[in-house]
């Protein structure tokens, strides 16, 4: 027997299901990390297994995310509506939901003071010289990786507004400019905010990303540091 929130899902998704002839066996909220939908098919049915994030979402924003998840499912790939985007995009959202993210996390210290550099002292150079500002960052948390990683050195969730830099870069071989580049870069996603099933990296993307002085120098000394450890 599933719990009270999965039986309200099950109702919505299926009547979300119905407008698009979509067969729907089960569906229940899952203590995921990250926010996503899994699903398995059964005949002609599906079981989905969708992250707890939006359990208690009020039922006009379930059933809006519901809709459009089923209207992808069948080929018609309908876009978010605004009572999804807004609800998850709210200050109160972030605040709520971000601290399960974090428990659930692995590989973050939690800091962004590391041995050798300070990603708050990243973020001051970039808001004093005019390539961030306050509102880009608003609402957010960074922290260092505990152990290194040198393919990826920054990742951002923009749902959740947390920023994770890699501890490769905590070093004093690193330039501070590099950090600094990786943060802006970084930043530049919690900026755009959340935007699901849209290209991270598009033209506009690109174009603010080589705002940054030196942008190419960073980029060629992080592919260095990468070739380094592939060795």
């Amino acid at each position: 027997m599933g719990t009270k929130e999965d039986e309200r899902l099950f109702c919505l998704i299926d009547e979300a299901a119905q407008k698009y002839n979509h067969k729907v066996k089960s569906a229940s909220f899952e203590k995921f990390k990250d926010f996503k939908v899994t699903w398995n098919r059964n005949g002609s049915e599906k079981s989905y297994r969708i992250s707890d994030y939006i359990s208690d979402s009020p039922d006009d924003v379930l059933y809006d995310f519901l809709d459009t998840l089923i209207s992808r499912m069948t080929g018609r790939k309908k876009g978010y509506g605004p009572e999804y985007l807004e609800w998850v995009s709210s200050d109160g959202f972030v605040l709520s939901k971000r601290p399960i993210y974090l428990e659930r996390s692995r590989n973050i210290s939690m800091s962004t003071s590391g041995v050798h550099r300070d990603i708050g002292g990243s973020l001051d150079r970039l808001l004093e010289s005019g390539l961030l500002t306050d509102s880009d960052i608003d609402n957010s948390y960074f922290t260092w990786t505990i152990g290194p990683g040198f393919t990826k050195v920054g990742s951002c969730n923009a749902m959740f507004r947390v920023v994770t830099i890699s501890s490769s870069l905590d070093s004093p071989d690193v330039p501070e400019k590099v950090l600094d580049f990786v943060t802006y870069h970084e930043s530049l996603h919690l900026g755009r905010g959340y935007r699901p099933n849209r290209r991270a990296h598009d033209l506009t993307f690109r174009e603010s990303e080589h705002r940054f002085p030196g942008w190419e120098e960073c980029e060629k000394h992080l592919m260095k540091m990468k070739k380094t450890k592939e060795k």
